[in-house]
């Protein structure tokens, strides 16, 4: 049961304050405790609802009022996997948050009906290690990429698939994707699109030195292992573009399947259109019979 409904938002929503009114209102008839991040009680100046933490409150739901950014932004910090998330698009291109403002309460009234299905989703867990100790353990719902970045120089790293050397790229950096963030960042690097349904890990070598060296889709069940075998003094690890942390010459980087997020989705949405919609396939979108 959604019981227990937690709002969270981009910044700069100010002007959208109706919209978080409404929504409130809407929840509250509907009988469900409400939890506003601050961001969202900060908009509509309220105060006698229970505060969300992500990570430390418990929740059944989470509406997202902003884009994908948002969504990652709140994944990145969630500790238990339980709670479901619905994206509202409150910005442009979005392919988690696919629902308009204008369908919010629409949208609520099928899904608290049980008119949805779950879309459960892959992460990455990507662990740091240093002479043999492990430094830390991170996860992404997009991408884990590894970079160097203060100089137009190629960084080498020594790349193994289940304990086999791959390849050792040399580019401007290495991105090891899943299917959801394959319309990220992996898109404009190069790699390919991968419908989420599909169990696959994608690897895409950033402006590499070599034409050779193409993206490649990995079943999900692989271990990576990514050496760093270039002393710059700025590399980094990124997950989703949120946490970054500094690398160095000789350290190791192992990536496998994380844990799932699960978004609620309703029958009527597409992925296919979707993609028409977001990435302008056409002047227009065809009906499709």
């Amino acid at each position: 049961m959604l019981e227990r409904v937690a709002i969270v938002c981009r910044r700069n929503l100010e002007k959208h304050q109706p919209i978080f009114r409404r929504l409130v209102d809407y929840l509250e008839k509907k009988n469900k405790t409400v939890f506003l991040e601050s961001r969202v009680a900060t908009i509509l100046e309220e105060k006698k609802y229970s505060s969300f933490v992500p990570g430390k409150t418990h929740v059944d739901l989470i509406i997202v009022m902003g884009g994908d950014g948002t969504i990652l932004r709140i994944v990145s910090k969630l500790k238990s996997f339980e709670p479901k998330i619905i994206g509202i698009n409150m910005g442009h291109l979005g392919f988690l948050s696919e629902i308009p403002p204008i369908h919010i309460h629409q949208t609520l009234n099928k899904i608290f009906s049980g008119k949805c299905t779950v879309d459960k989703r892959m992460q990455l867990e990507a662990t740091l290690h240093r002479d043999k100790e492990l430094i830390g353990s991170f996860r992404a719902l997009n991408e884990v990429v590894i970079s160097q970045g203060t100089l137009c120089r190629l960084i080498s790293l020594k790349t193994k698939v289940d304990g086999r050397k791959l390849a050792n790229y040399k580019a401007d950096g290495l991105m090891v994707g899943t299917p959801t963030g394959s319309t990220a960042y992996n898109l404009s690097a190069g790699g390919p699109i991968v419908h989420p349904s599909l169990d696959a890990m994608i690897l895409t070598p950033i402006c590499p030195h070599s034409f050779n060296q193409k993206p490649i889709v990995l079943p999900d069940h692989k271990k990576i292992e990514i050496k760093i075998d270039s002393d710059y003094e700025a590399m980094n690890m990124t997950m989703d573009g949120q946490t970054s942390v500094p690398v160095k010459e000789g350290d190791l980087i192992k990536i496998k399947k994380g844990p799932q997020v699960s978004f609620l989705r309703l029958p009527t949405e597409s992925y296919f259109m979707n993609l028409r919609h977001k990435l302008g396939w056409g002047e227009r979108v065809e009906k499709v019979y």
